[in-house]
């Protein structure tokens, strides 16, 4: 039986369906949560005839609820013929969205290393990479943050992939509506309690209303303009980095690249959370003479002596 285009949806299938399959690898894994992104996900990958591991996380927060989730998803799977694999959060974990992502990862970097699976597809959306963008540009995040989601990312030996970045919230409801296709509401997500909710409730809505216009699009715009910056920096600085560095070699070199070069080191030495402030004291140290030091998150520090910079 041919579909009718109910108004557009055929043509919106067509794009979900292609954007998702353009990212497949052989062999993947999906985050599920039973929420309406990620069931549209997992829903578009069965119907490219995938069988992808179908990861699901309990964070036990809504008690009945949570474990409700989790029966749904791996009912779906079990109706599907999708593996499927869970973790319950343990009960000593903080109820913060930072605490929870970090259980998240652990759980599904281990999962794929135990499978060896080398690619996990994430359901975020457009609404996700406009809501990240502000959460970043009110934290004070660099180029870095405010590139906000990416489509492919490496973190780790495991390659992050998300394919419905171009498609809004309500585009995918109006697919998983079009598949007959039933999810799990999550009642925290209306709750003001989550600084990422009050974003979604109260500040998008009212630049929508003074701007007359969605942000969705110029939101996205930035984020990819940032990405594609970023991509240029990555070429532009050296790959491998030394544990000691010379401080002549920022010399003649713009701020930016400083800050830059700076920021890359740092990583590179296990600084994974440095912000604004600790990478301009470092580059303060660039304008020392003699020996000098500044302190560091994580009980370290960065000391400059002849001419070098270190971390201890």
């Amino acid at each position: 039986m041919v579909k009718k285009n109910h108004g557009g949806t055929v043509g919106l299938e067509r794009r979900v369906l292609a954007a998702v399959g353009e990212l497949c690898p052989p062999r993947l894994a999906v985050a599920v949560s039973g929420g309406v992104d990620s069931m549209a996900l997992a829903a578009a990958l069965w119907r490219l005839g995938k069988k992808p591991l179908v990861l699901h996380v309990n964070h036990g927060w809504r008690g009945r609820q949570s474990d409700g989730d989790e029966k749904w998803v791996r009912d779906w799977c079990a109706d599907h013929g999708l593996p499927f694999a869970f973790a319950k959060l343990a009960a000593g974990i903080p109820r913060t969205e930072a605490a929870a992502r970090a259980a998240r990862r652990e759980f599904f970097a281990a999962e794929l290393r135990r499978r060896k699976i080398k690619a996990l597809m994430l359901a975020h959306h457009a609404d996700d990479l406009v809501e990240t963008f502000f959460l970043q540009l009110l934290r004070g995040a660099g180029p870095d943050g405010l590139a906000s989601l990416t489509v492919r990312r490496r973190m780790g030996g495991i390659e992050i992939l998300r394919p419905l970045l171009a498609f809004s919230k309500g585009e995918l409801k109006k697919l998983a509506r079009y598949w007959r296709l039933a999810w799990r509401e999550d009642a925290t997500n209306v709750s003001d309690n989550y600084f990422r909710n009050r974003v979604r409730r109260r500040l998008l809505p009212y630049l929508k209303k003074l701007g007359g216009r969605d942000p969705l699009t110029v939101i996205r715009r930035a984020a990819q303009i940032m990405a594609d910056e970023n991509v240029f920096w990555e070429g532009e600085l050296p790959r491998v980095w030394p544990a000691r560095l010379a401080a002549g070699f920022f010399s003649g070199k713009a701020v930016a690249w400083q800050r830059r070069a700076l920021r890359a080191w740092l990583l590179a030495q296990g600084v994974t959370n440095a912000g604004f402030e600790q990478i301009e004291a470092v580059r303060g140290l660039l304008e020392k003479a003699g020996p000098s030091r500044v302190n560091l998150s994580q009980d370290r520090h960065c000391q400059r002596r002849a001419g070098f910079l270190s971390l201890a």
